[in-house]
């Protein structure tokens, strides 16, 4: 599966995690992967500087219910690291 956000997502935030851990704000332009395992890549904001092409590949809990982004993002992520 691999999704971009359209204008409509974007407007409703539905693109945009918080790592808290981090302190950092992720704002997706596209969504990539299956069964439980995705890369998320745009921009990240860490400590006022903005990162283009940034990706952040996650594992989820559980598979999701659903293959919407929304529905992936929301879910618990088992863990998470910056793809280099």
């Amino acid at each position: 599966m691999e999704h971009i956000f359209t204008p409509e997502e974007k407007e409703r935030e539905i693109q945009k995690i918080y790592l808290e851990e981090d302190e950092l704000l992720m704002e997706g332009e596209s969504l990539r992967g299956e069964k439980g395992h995705y890369i998320l890549q745009g921009t990240a904001t860490i400590e006022g500087e903005r990162y283009h092409d940034f990706e952040i590949e996650f594992q989820l809990e559980e598979e999701p219910a659903s293959e919407e982004p929304e529905a992936i993002l929301n879910a618990s992520w088992d863990w998470y690291d910056f793809v280099l």
